[in-house]
């Protein structure tokens, strides 16, 4: 352990202004909003009367909790492609008439629905996939328990409870598959440790019908992994290639799909995994360029500069999140127009005497800071003019990414000339898989404290900069001796009695927070291999005194010391949550050993090194968590959420788990019948479950959110979709959809949530 202490050179110190302007148009932001703080510091999180104090700062899940009680938010929105495709409807057995209480809205272009029917031996899947195994396959017109051939047409919704394993690393669930290998192979819920057998060289049909209220043209994709595949639409041949969209033409009313697929080897070891499945299909029916949509409960969407995990955060009437490579956006909450945008490179943490210090930063850095700062001016009129309540058109949207993509690379340029510099002084700080803003902010109602950083698999760097609410960088720092976890930073700075607190790589640090010094940082000797970068500082109190959870201890805040060992056996992807003096992590996965329990644990009864905590709490993760089919890690990336009592955590795959912690005992467990996948690229579920007002809200990396009431059974109150394809098809989602990594923040009747692309306010109109 290292623990050090006192003062470290300020970068850069500023006065903070009551007003300052905010951006060249000359709009300004009042104290007022200081000054209301303090008499509306009773206000619950979520009531439009709240104001953050250094007492009650708002940051990562608004408070640290995920609850705000103050909000009424409405539980029905949308944003769909304007046209046929949100039309479509669709069901797996056969129709009688018109789309009844059978059929489902096509949602994220995905088919759910279908009949299978299946295995049908042969001796070589590549040459006998067109052999006739119902006697009149073009034909078909399949019903539930009709006859096909020597088997029988059976339902199948798929979901990621069908899929036949659930691995994250190897994309098995990166669709939503009719997966064979489910079907056919009797598997138990739980791991297997051995591929099921007796399913090689088959063939399997699966069918479904789907209604178009006119004729029109679609983009047909078919995702699979498989010997051998045919494909009709209705009675004709449809030519696919893996992957990518074909255009068919759908005939008004009801049309018949069938995919036929054939294994060799079914099931084959891969990676680290034991097996997947090599027999399975999905399908999808997206719109033919170009594309625009059609919104409801959307008052506004605000393109951002770039990808980010970065929760949005709201102080009085302004938004601050962060996006892209390091920027910190501030946008007014009324209208979604970007009142000010500040980028965090090296130049940005040096005062005047370091920058004519450092050979080369005026010749070479100078230039390209200007060209950033001339660059972020133009990217934000360019997202200004683009604001509206359905966003942009596919046309539209590929013209400003031009712009954002302009920004984006004179940034890099600023990093990669201060890395030629020094490369040890100056490691990029952006190399990982979504970006290096995804600290969410955070503010005390008088700054905003912003950290971003990172790189990939060791080296990089950190910037900690604190902003007066108008923009004015108040203080910053670079810091390369942190480096960067293997998927980058993911961690959240809080605030204690003064001090802003930020851990990275296995080093909790301290600063002033109206100084920016640096007080303390301490390094256990074990933190450094204890899992990824995801957890973030948790303030509690010990009496009358301030204490920090962060990964696996419990610091004093005065001055970083360890506590004790919090006992909780983090592994570093979740944040635990703290209630009634009582820590909990639900998640079964403790690192690479067997799954071990829910555990709460109590606090301990001083601040002293070595006091001890209690165990209050343990149950049996098997029996609490979703069962899967898997022998390795089921991961929880997204917190728990705690509501009257009732622990309420949702894992990767949508697997959603309410223990009552009173009781000691399960209340349920079930999958959502949701968009989430099990997939290291799309995380499934990332966002952590939230409480807005009575209402818990969750979702999927599709964009898809689940209302649910709290109470001992799950009741579903609203399932909302938003629908936005990338033109670049950024984070992996199929089809190219938006992913949405984060929880939204609550005020008033307004949610604000964040995807890849856009910042989303939704409101009832």
């Amino acid at each position: 352990m290292k623990v050090t202490t006192g003062p470290v050179l300020i970068l850069s110190v500023v006065a903070c202004l009551a007003v300052l302007p905010i951006h060249e148009t000359g709009l300004v932001i009042s104290a007022a909003l200081t000054a209301d703080a303090a008499s509306a510091g009773g206000a619950p999180l979520g009531s439009p009367d709240f104001r953050p104090t250094p007492q009650r700062p708002v940051g990562w899940r608004g408070d640290w909790t995920g609850r705000f009680p103050g909000a009424t938010p409405p539980i029905q929105w949308s944003r769909r492609v304007k046209g046929i495709t949100s039309e479509i409807k669709y069901q797996a057995d056969k129709p009688s008439g018109e789309p009844g209480d059978d059929s489902r809205l096509l949602e994220y272009f995905t088919i759910k629905e279908w009949l299978v029917a299946g295995p049908y031996a042969v001796e070589d899947p590549a040459t006998e996939i067109d052999k006739d195994f119902l006697g009149g396959q073009t034909k078909i017109e399949p019903a539930n328990d009709a006859k096909a051939g020597h088997s029988t047409w059976k339902p199948l919704r798929v979901g990621i409870d069908t899929q036949s394993t659930h691995y994250h690393n190897e994309g098995t669930c990166g669709d939503l598959n009719v997966d064979f290998v489910y079907v056919f192979g009797n598997l138990p819920q739980s791991g297997m440790a051995k591929a099921p057998g007796m399913l090689d060289n088959k063939v399997a049909y699966a069918h479904t019908y789907i209604h178009s209220p006119s004729a029109g043209e679609v983009m047909l994709r078919i995702n699979y992994t498989a010997a051998a595949l045919r494909v009709f639409l209705n009675d004709q041949a449809v030519t696919v290639k893996r992957g990518e969209g074909v255009k068919v033409a759908l005939e008004k009313g009801w049309n018949r799909l069938w995919v036929k697929v054939a294994s060799a080897e079914a099931a084959v070891p891969e990676g680290q995994n034991a097996w997947v499945s090599r027999w399975r299909f999905a399908a999808y029916l997206e719109p033919v360029p170009p594309i625009s949509y059609e919104s409801k409960n959307i008052a506004w969407m605000t393109r951002l500069t770039g990808r980010s995990m970065s929760q949005p955060i709201v102080v009085g009437e302004q938004i601050y999140l962060g996006s892209g490579m390091t920027d910190l956006m501030c946008i007014d909450k009324k209208t979604g127009k970007v009142l000010w945008l500040r980028s965090n490179t090296p130049y940005d943490a040096m005062t005047e005497e370091q920058r004519a210090a450092v050979p080369g930063i005026k010749e070479k850095i100078e230039p390209l800071v200007t060209r950033l700062n001339a660059l972020n001016e133009e990217a934000v009129q360019a997202i200004n003019a683009a604001v509206s309540p359905v966003g942009l058109s596919s046309n539209q949207q590929a013209e400003l990414d031009k712009t954002i993509k302009a920004k984006t690379d004179a940034e890099r340029a600023v990093h990669l000339a201060f890395r030629a510099i020094d490369r040890k002084k100056y490691p990029p700080m952006y190399e990982n898989e979504v970006s290096a803003s995804n600290s969410t902010p955070l503010s005390d109602g008088q700054y905003v404290y912003w950290v971003c950083g990172g790189g990939m698999k060791g080296p990089g760097a950190q910037v900690i900069a604190c902003f007066n609410l108008g923009g004015k960088r108040v203080w910053s720092r670079h810091d390369p001796s942190l480096g960067s976890p293997e998927h980058g930073n993911h961690i959240s700075p809080n605030l204690v009695d003064g001090k802003l607190i930020y851990a990275a790589t296995g080093t909790l640090i301290a600063f002033d927070a109206k100084a920016g010094l640096e007080l303390w940082r301490n390094c256990p000797a074990d933190w450094q291999n204890s899992g990824h970068g995801s957890t973030s500082p948790l303030v509690v109190k010990i009496g009358d005194a301030s204490a920090i959870i962060e990964m696996r201890y419990i610091h004093r805040a005065s001055d970083g010391t360890v506590i004790c060992p919090s006992n909780l056996d983090i592994w570093g992807v979740l944040t635990p949550i703290v209630e009634n003096g009582v820590m909990f992590n639900p998640c079964r996965w403790h690192g690479f050993k067997d799954p071990v329990s829910f555990v709460g644990v109590k606090l301990p009864g001083n601040v002293d090194a070595g006091a001890k905590t209690q165990t209050v709490l343990a149950l049996n993760g098997k029996e609490i968590t979703m069962p899967a089919r898997v022998d390795g890690p089921i991961f929880m990336v997204a917190s728990p959420l705690y509501v009257d009592g009732v622990v309420y955590s949702i894992e990767m795959g949508g697997g959603l788990a309410a223990v009552d912690t009173l009781a000691k005992r399960s209340l349920y467990r079930q999958y959502l019948d949701g968009y989430n996948r099990f997939n290291r690229f799309l995380y499934g579920v990332a966002a952590s479950p939230t409480l807005a007002g009575k209402n818990i809200y969750i979702t999927d990396d599709a964009g898809y959110t689940h209302i649910i009431q709290p109470g001992p059974q799950p009741v579903i109150l609203g399932r909302n979709v938003i629908e936005n394809i990338h033109v670049s098809g950024l984070g992996g989602n199929p089809c190219k959809q938006e992913c949405f990594y984060t929880s939204a923040f609550f005020e008033g009747k307004c949610m604000y949530l964040r995807g890849e692309e856009y910042l989303y306010c939704i409101g009832q109109e």
